[in-house]
This record gives C-alpha cells, sequence and structure tokens, in this order.
C-alpha cells in the first residue's frame, strides 16, 4: 500500500491555502524535521524542513508537503524534482470541478473520458497547485 507522495514545495503557506483550503485535503501532520535526514535529502545544503501530511480520503494514501526552512540558502541549490503527478478519487467529478471554481481554482484541462478494460469508464480532468504540480482528479462512471 502506498502510504504518501513528497512533495517538495517553495511556500508552505501557498500550498496549504490550496491543498486544505481550495482542494479540501486534511491536514493531519504540521511539523520541522532536523538533523541527518534533511541532510541527506538535501545533500548537506539545508538543516531542516517543515513537513506537512494531508489525507486524500478517510483512509488510504496521504500527501507529505515539504519546504525547506534555511531562508538564507537558494533554494535552487538543490535539486528539487518536479512536477510531481498524482491522481485523487472523487465521488462527482461536477461537484469537484463547481467546488474548485468558486474557490477560484481552474482546471488546465478539458473532462477526458478513458475507457480501461479493469476499470470501465472513468473521467479526469487536471488541475496545477502553486508549485506547478499536476493533480488529477478522476471518477470512475463505469
Amino acid at each position: 500500500m502506498l502510504l504518501h507522495v513528497d512533495m517538495f514545495v517553495n511556500s508552505m503557506e501557498k500550498s496549504i491555502e490550496f491543498y486544505v483550503n481550495k482542494l479540501g485535503l486534511e491536514l493531519v501532520e504540521d511539523t520541522i524535521i532536523s538533523g541527518n535526514l534533511v541532510k541527506f535529502v538535501s545533500d548537506s545544503v539545508y538543516k531542516s524542513y517543515r513537513l506537512i501530511l494531508l489525507k486524500t480520503a478517510y483512509t488510504g494514501s496521504m500527501i507529505e508537503l515539504m519546504e525547506y526552512k534555511d531562508k538564507n540558502i537558494l533554494k535552487s541549490a538543490v535539486n528539487i524534482q518536479g512536477p510531481t503527478r498524482f491522481t485523487i478519487l472523487v465521488n462527482s467529478l461536477d461537484r469537484k470541478i463547481k467546488m474548485l471554481s468558486e474557490k477560484g481554482v481552474e482546471p488546465i484541462s478539458e473532462i477526458f473520458t478513458v475507457k480501461t478494460p479493469k476499470f470501465g469508464n472513468s473521467k479526469i480532468i487536471f488541475y496545477e497547485d502553486p508549485d506547478k504540480n499536476i493533480i488529477e482528479l478522476l471518477q470512475i462512471v463505469s
């Protein structure tokens, strides 16, 4: 089982605004991580990062957001890979699109219909977060 997807972000405040206040995910952890783990992840450039865990549903995988805290170091000194892409399963794509639109979040794609042998028909649309990571919203329509 996938526990979480890791994403480094440039502004935790903008990311929380997007993921929690607009996309509707639940913030379950907000902490600072320091020490050898951060040094390993950043090739010994940074000493700490802020870590946020977000639930996408009652059960299942989460999203882990990280922002380096050493503001005196240029963030470009570390190779932060991106954009990250992940998919969130929704009950009603139309309701989610409407809810996001009311909050000023517009899709970056049209709605696509995809048919796969195992899962049947799905409706899919794509959004972008403040760091240009791609969020795929998917509704299984059978």
